[in-house]
């Protein structure tokens, strides 16, 4: 299908208004990511938010709370994308309150540390430490600790899929459910998305290229299932959905994944966003279609955290 007209209306107004990289650093990234949530922000909504700290040795985690009402309610641990580089609480702000709403669900939104300065295996020691924490302080936080789950969007669904890995490798907390949304897998660039949409107007190959390089510099990669999942066995996991954008260079290697669940003996349910590229949740409130889509994943994962 050809681009969404409610999504290339969002893109043309992104494009006016907000200054192309004038640099691929970190930080003109990083400031063009925030700008752009700032110029184009979420709807307001009546998700109560609180944030907080995670104290950890040497370092402290911000994370924000979202809460759609009060009682016990299943909780879902949030990994923004960004490429590991970019990306914040601030930018998917919006993101997370919809995903506490639609999936009637607690969310812990996490500021994990981002490459390059802190490169593998600091953003996934980050997640799992928040995942731990969310799990201990279920009694207080009025979650269901035997209904946590784990989400995240593009480099945010790699962090999110490594911690079911970890968790089960040491025995850690249930994860009773994985929100994989265009999620990065493994640094293969040659899948046909990856050809088709080498210069998609919101992620391209070489954008990709460059997030691995940060994230996995030489020197760093200890061979491990955390780094690139698909190298150890996909078994044992907790059930998946998995979301793919069709105008996506990352499309191929979603969808594998899901297959590789499946054929692990897991479930893994995949659905294909039409007509969205990569990044599309932040658009939800420009882009009927990718509200929509955001609000399918939603009620999935309200379906597996209530079912």
């Amino acid at each position: 299908m050809p681009l969404d007209s409610g999504f290339a209306d969002y893109l043309a107004r992104v494009t006016a208004d907000v200054p192309r990289l004038a640099s691929t650093a970190p930080d003109a990234r990083r400031e063009r990511m925030e700008l752009i949530a700032r110029r184009f922000p979420a709807p307001e909504d009546t998700v109560a938010r609180t944030d907080t700290w995670i104290a950890l040795p040497g370092r402290e985690l911000a994370v924000r709370l979202y809460r759609p009402r009060a009682g016990v309610l299943p909780g879902i641990v949030y990994l923004h994308g960004g490429g590991w580089v970019a990306g914040s609480l601030a930018t998917h702000d919006g993101v997370a309150a919809a995903l506490a709403r639609d999936a009637d669900a607690l969310v812990a939104s996490v500021h994990y540390r981002r490459a390059p300065e802190s490169p593998y295996p600091a953003p996934n020691d980050d997640a799992y430490a928040a995942l731990a924490w969310l799990a201990a302080r279920a009694p207080d936080l009025h979650i269901d600790p035997q209904r946590i789950g784990v989400a995240g969007d593009s480099a945010g669904a790699h962090l999110a899929l490594g911690c079911a890995i970890e968790s089960r490798d040491r025995a850690g907390p249930r994860v009773a459910f994985q929100l994989l949304i265009y999620p990065v897998v493994e640094p293969v660039f040659d899948t046909p998305s990856y050809r088709e949409h080498a210069v998609s107007l919101t992620l391209t190959r070489e954008d990709m290229q460059w997030y691995w390089r940060q994230y996995l510099p030489p020197g760093v990669d200890d061979d491990g299932a955390r780094a690139v999942p698909t190298r150890d066995s996909l078994a044992n996991l907790p059930p998946a959905h998995v979301v793919v954008a069709e105008l996506d260079p990352l499309r191929d290697e979603g969808a594998a994944l899901a297959t590789r669940l499946s054929r692990a003996g897991g479930q893994a349910a995949l659905v294909e966003a039409l007509g969205l590229p990569h990044g599309f949740l932040r658009a939800a409130r420009y882009a009927p279609s990718a509200r929509a889509a955001q609000a399918a994943l939603g009620a999935a994962a309200r379906v597996a955290l209530h079912g």
